[in-house]
């Protein structure tokens, strides 16, 4: 079978959650025997390298500035050839109807819900809301990443059950802690509370150092995002203090794991995705998550684990767990540990894919 795989920047993943996954799922199906190919952006990829098999191609547009031509570019390239396209994403839907016919079947990793984001402005919401209309019309399968944004796909947009998928993201082991990397950034174990996220509104971060600031705690935060030039950024930027550092973005697994398994816990504030990649992978290094209070992050990490509403409560939760006894603490991490291998695993939601293009594969053959 003959899978493509378009919506990402491309791998090998640099940017965000969805270029992870691409990393992940294509090596996951190529070793299975799939014949696998992921396009991404114009220039973001070592075009002479293969990955675990994978052929890698580009467009000729970058999704960052020509998202819309982008999306054509891939549909086209991939169109009368694979036998299956797994789409990142909403925003090529609208031009599915120019490529139906030329595919066999599109599966749609929606991801979260977009149209909250309130960094997009409302030609953008609204550009997501038909795209999301077009979605359900055109794509042959719909791919939620947690079970709450299934349910709104379901029931806010009315898709027919039997084409909704629930399939999460995964997460990869945690690398030991590097010594060198705490040097590198001036770190000391359990000095330092951490955030590695976009730098938006919906992540809530400004929340995150207004609450931190309000505990009084001793111990400093680390904030790990792209600086980008936004009014948002620079009022982030104005608590920047020996206490409260930022760092650009990192991509280096190493780093971001040493980072993370150093911290005396992590901040989470992201508020209007699904299965959060970044939440997942500071599971996986035994992180103390403290949450923003929502659904997504509560089906993540269950109901046992701590959760804050706005800035007063994350003040008043830091106060209570620095005053927690470690054996609780140990207990948290530990819970939040063994949630990762008992279902976030990518060799679990690897197999999921598989399953998923066999049922795919046969029902084709069955017509």
């Amino acid at each position: 079978m003959k899978v493509a795989i378009i919506g990402s920047r491309g791998i090998p993943a640099r940017y965000g959650g969805f270029e992870t996954f691409v990393e992940q799922i294509s090596s996951v199906l190529s070793k299975a025997g799939y014949d696998v190919t992921v396009f991404g952006e114009k220039g973001n990829s070592d075009l002479t390298k293969k990955n675990d098999g994978v052929q890698i191609r580009e467009s000729a547009y970058k999704k960052s500035r020509n998202p819309l031509l982008f999306y054509i570019d891939s549909l086209r390239k991939t169109a009368s050839y694979y036998d299956v396209v797994l789409i990142c994403g909403v925003g090529a839907a609208p031009f599915y109807p120019f490529f139906k016919k030329k595919h066999s079947v599109l599966l749609t990793n929606v991801d979260g819900l977009e149209h909250l984001r309130s960094k997009f402005s409302i030609f953008k919401k609204i550009f997501v809301r038909t795209a999301q209309w077009f979605t359900k019309k055109y794509s042959n399968i719909i791919i939620a990443d947690s079970g709450a944004v299934g349910v709104y796909w379901k029931q806010e947009l009315n898709c027919p059950e039997e084409k909704v998928h629930v399939i999460t993201y995964g997460a990869s082991p945690a690398m030991a802690v590097s010594q060198a990397v705490l040097e590198k950034y001036y770190l000391t174990q359990g000095d330092y509370y951490l955030i590695i996220a976009r730098l938006v509104p919906e992540n809530h971060i400004l929340e995150i150092i207004q609450g931190y600031l309000e505990s009084g705690t001793l111990k400093k935060l680390l904030i790990v995002g792209g600086l980008e030039k936004t009014a948002y950024v620079r009022k982030l930027q104005a608590y920047s203090s020996e206490q409260i550092r930022f760092a650009n973005s990192i991509y280096n697994k190493e780093t971001l794991d040493s980072m993370r398994g150093a911290a005396f816990a992590y901040l989470h504030g992201h508020s209007v995705g699904g299965t959060n990649p970044s939440l997942l992978e500071a599971m996986s290094a035994s992180c103390l998550c403290i949450c923003h209070d929502n659904i997504f992050n509560r089906e993540v990490n269950t109901e046992e684990q701590l959760y804050f509403r706005n800035a007063e409560d994350l003040g008043l939760l830091i106060n209570a767990v620095e005053k927690m006894p470690e054996s609780k603490i140990n207990s948290l991490r530990k819970s939040s540990f063994e949630r990762i291998s008992a279902k976030y695993s990518w060799e679990l939601i690897g197999e999921k894919y598989l399953q998923l293009l066999r049922e795919v594969y046969e029902r084709k053959h069955r017509i």
